[in-house]
């Protein structure tokens, strides 16, 4: 079960994060370019670079975020 439980977070964390930085690579590249002949390419280089780093910060993050969500809403773990 507790392998289930630890599985369970690394597969939604990597959606997570896989979700949230195609989405925002794609505004933050189209701010800062618009529309150009390669946007793709860069657009991807960004989203490349972006989903290294989102994953594991991610994974070291969303159990330290978990507590601070349990305590706001009085929930004991």
């Amino acid at each position: 079960m507790k392998n289930k439980i630890f599985f369970n977070r690394i597969i939604f964390v990597t959606i997570l994060a896989t979700i949230m930085t195609f989405i925002m690579t794609f505004f933050v590249t189209y701010s800062n370019l618009g529309f150009v002949n390669n946007f793709i390419i860069k657009w991807m280089i960004a989203w490349g670079t972006a989903i290294v780093v989102a994953v594991p910060v991610s994974l070291l993050i969303s159990p330290i975020a978990q507590k601070i969500a349990n305590k706001i809403i009085r929930i004991d773990s």
